[in-house]
């Protein structure tokens, strides 16, 4: 692997990435049914991509299973390279081509062992496009064991084309990413709308862009009209949790207020609106 370089893109958060197989690495890849090489006739990121290609054919297949599985995978070796565990994300570009009008729906699988064929990932890439560049990213918290991965392939189902039909994928950039600094995600009220007399607020978040183990102060108000009427201070950690704010023995009115939260070691806040309702209860 390269060692992890900042990358930066306009109006986007500030990412780390490692790259992990570039088009240089074809000859490490294992193909079955299908053929894979290095290409510089398509390029999205770098001087060269993987190109996989796949003609199907109906008839030259496993003894067994005539129409069968495409497929093109790569190991990876034993090492600090199997532990993804830090990383936010896996993420691609693919350029998708065939000698058909459109692609079937279920076009191409991503398999992830993590570490083997029982706790693999299976994802379906129905963002693939004829003719076009597309990106693809798989969250590493979908990994079953993210700090054991074994391998990659890509494969397709022949049922799912014709006979005589071709294939080719050009992958580029295939690489780990990760944020560069604490970062919220998926900020919200675990519920949009609460009654007004509720004693506390459960907030959900995700919080990336610190090593696993490592812990930073989180700020979370629940405002109206700018103003503060509620506030938690939290120690967070990496991935998913909640924090509650104490609403207890605060008079407030119902109507639409705006929960914020900030994370230190990034000053950019987060907003997420919730509504307080009239409850049938109070008095």
């Amino acid at each position: 692997m390269l060692a992890a370089t900042a990358t930066a893109l306009a109006q986007s958060p500030v990412m780390e990435k490692q790259l992990l197989f570039g088009g240089a690495s074809a000859k490490g890849w294992s193909p079955a049914e299908s053929t894979v090489e290095v290409s510089t006739a398509r390029v999205k990121t770098g001087p060269s991509v993987l190109h996989w290609h796949v003609t199907v054919d109906y008839y030259a297949g496993e003894k067994k299973y005539p129409i069968g599985w495409p497929r093109v995978s790569r190991a990876i070796s034993e090492g600090p390279s199997r532990d993804w565990s830090a990383w936010d994300y896996l993420h691609m570009w693919i350029y998708t081509d065939t000698t058909r009008a459109a692609l079937p729906k279920e076009a191409v699988g991503l398999g992830i062992h993590a570490p083997d064929r029982a706790t693999a990932l299976h994802r379906p890439l129905t963002e693939l496009r004829k003719g076009e560049w597309v990106e693809i990213t798989v969250p590493v918290s979908a990994l079953p064991q993210p700090g054991d991965v074994r391998s990659l392939q890509f494969h397709i189902a022949e049922a799912n084309y014709k006979h005589a039909d071709q294939l080719d994928l050009f992958i580029d950039d295939l690489a780990l990413l990760r944020y560069a600094q604490p970062t919220i995600l998926d900020f919200a009220a675990e519920t949009a709308v609460m009654f007004a007399g509720e004693r506390v607020m459960p907030v959900k978040f995700k919080l990336a862009g610190i090593q696993p183990g490592q812990h930073v102060e989180l700020v979370c108000e629940l405002r109206r009209d700018g103003q503060a009427v509620a506030q938690v201070t939290a120690s967070a950690e990496r991935g998913p949790q909640r924090v509650a704010l104490d609403l207890g023995g605060k008079k407030l009115s119902p109507g639409d207020y705006e929960l914020a939260a900030r994370v230190a070691g990034n000053p950019q806040p987060v907003t997420a609106k919730v509504r307080l309702v009239e409850s049938p209860w109070r008095k």
